[in-house]
């Protein structure tokens, strides 16, 4: 479980994050974390949040959204705003670091996955296997409420790779470093 102030690493995206206000610190109303992304950084595919908004605030950098079928380009003291459901696929389009105050409403359980998800991310590197498809799978589908792959077919994907996975042993909590 996350805590506030602690750093989480996704090496093979260039994403860092840092939790700043936890689900359990806002009633689940909130959570705000301070989003760094190395140059090229982003998350490993477009997703989307089924039923939370999504706001960035653009402190330093460029930034480069997809959202839907529309792109968009943020500087520092821009803000974007993704509505729930929208896919969506930030990413440093920069020669610099960008970092962007990143506000997830309601926060439901999205710390934990990103927590898990980061640890997964980082261990496995950049290439992608069919082990790493498969502990992924199994991961999303315990967060179905958080992110879901996009679009729909690799969605489809996802929920038939994640029973295989399970059957494998792979588990929705991958270990932390500490």
């Amino acid at each position: 479980m996350p805590s506030k102030g602690q750093v989480v690493v996704n090496s093979a995206t260039g994403e860092r994050v840092v939790f700043q206000t936890l689900g359990r610190e806002s009633a689940g109303e909130l959570l705000r974390v301070d989003l760094f992304l190395a140059p090229g950084g982003a998350p490993r595919a477009r997703h989307v949040h089924p039923f939370q908004e999504e706001r960035f605030e653009i402190l330093e950098g460029t930034i480069r959204f997809r959202l839907g079928s529309d792109t968009r380009v943020a500087t520092a003291g821009d803000v974007v705003v993704v509505p729930p459901g929208t896919p969506h696929l930030p990413r440093n389009v920069g020669d610099a670091e960008a970092h962007v105050i990143a506000e997830i409403r309601p926060a439901l359980n999205l710390e934990t996955f990103l927590e898990n998800a980061f640890a997964l991310l980082s261990a496995r590197g950049p290439r992608i296997t069919l082990p790493m498809i498969l502990e992924l799978a199994e991961l999303l589908s315990h967060y179905p409420r958080e992110v879901q792959a996009t679009p729909a077919p690799l969605r489809w994907m996802t929920a038939m790779a994640a029973p295989i996975g399970r059957s494998l042993g792979y588990r929705p909590r991958f270990p932390i470093e500490a």
